[in-house]
């Protein structure tokens, strides 16, 4: 199954304000639970698209098999997540492109800026990369469920952005496990916050932090917007993310149970992309109602940001990913090769 569950992604992103505890109603009476952590909070629509999944599933094993759900990042961020992947402790999650490169470090080319400039960029990369995606993931350790999606990139801040120069004295988040942040800062010159997901929103409130690259959609989600102001009308890359779970636990799974639970995550969350497109203009459209403003770059700042985006390209290679890679992605993101 290759299909979009482009809400997951928004709603792992969408996370901090909820009541904690894991979400199932019982254990399946075989003992047989798949465990998910996930970012989201409890009340969203993926959660309750979760519990829908669960109870599908239990119906279609016989009440054999069941989801049981740990919302609202209380497994910990993603490195947490992560580790306790490894361990055992539980068997997938709904992660982030952040979290995914920390497993297979050529995902990092997705994030690459320059590289993803459209959805359409997005949709030629994934048609021809997703098998070799996958075989990485697998080699891993990981099997690769399905891609979403949570919007375009913007950047988010308290005093416009025309330039990269106008970075330099603004205090912006850094996701301390984002390689392409990370480089991004460094070459511009400026000094990121290094803070965990869960710590943006007291950052935006104090003043600690006052710039961010977020989508639309994940900053209304995440109520990052109170204490901003300005918006970029320039767009740069897509939040993407996926369900992924250890290839030890999948393989443990008797093949029907697997064609049950593809079916309910296909019934559930199937056709999200489209529908996520159009939330993340409504969230754009939503944020300059409320009193946002449209910032746009200088004709300068436009050549400077796009200087700025091929050093950091260029820095992560051999670092992140190979030059190989890297052209082979630019090339089908443009459409000028399908191989």
């Amino acid at each position: 199954m290759r299909k979009s569950v482009a809400c997951i992604v928004l709603v792992a992103l969408a996370m901090a304000m909820a009541v904690p505890g894991s979400i199932s109603p019982a254990a399946a009476k075989s003992g047989n639970v798949l465990r998910i952590a996930t970012l989201s909070p409890r009340d969203t629509e993926m959660t309750r698209g979760f519990t829908r999944i669960d109870r599908g599933l239990r119906a279609a094993t016989q009440d054999e098999w069941s989801v049981q759900l740990f919302p609202s990042g209380i497994q910990g961020d993603e490195k947490d997540v992560i580790r306790k992947m490894k361990d055992g402790v539980l068997d997938g999650s709904i992660i982030s492109d952040t979290g995914l490169a920390q497993i297979v470090r050529d995902v990092t080319v997705l994030q690459a800026p320059g590289v993803i400039r459209s959805y359409e960029d997005l949709e030629r990369v994934q048609k021809v990369m997703n098998q070799e995606w996958e075989a990485s993931f697998d080699k891993a350790g990981y099997k690769l469920i399905a891609w979403g999606e949570a919007g375009q990139y913007r950047t988010f801040s308290k005093t416009p952005v025309t330039k990269p120069d106008d970075l330099k004295s603004m205090r912006p988040w850094l996701w301390p496990e984002n390689y392409v942040q990370k480089e991004f800062f460094h070459v511009i010159g400026a000094t990121g916050v290094p803070l965990d997901l869960r710590e943006v929103y007291p950052a935006l409130q104090t003043d600690i932090v006052n710039f961010v690259q977020a989508t639309a959609l994940a900053l209304v989600a995440l109520q990052w917007h109170i204490k901003l102001k300005y918006v970029s009308n320039e767009t740069d890359g897509v939040l993407i993310g996926a369900l992924i779970m250890t290839k030890k636990k999948w393989e443990s799974i008797p093949e029907q149970v697997r064609s049950a639970l593809y079916k309910q995550i296909k019934e559930n969350y199937e056709g999200d992309s489209g529908n996520t497109r159009v939330e993340d203009k409504k969230a754009l459209d939503k944020l300059l109602q409320r009193g946002f403003t449209l910032s746009h770059f200088s004709p300068e700042g436009a050549k400077a940001f796009e200087a700025v985006s091929k050093q950091v390209r260029d820095h992560l290679v051999g670092r992140a990913y190979s030059r190989e890679l890297l052209d082979r992605v630019m090339k089908i993101a443009r459409g000028e090769t399908t191989k």
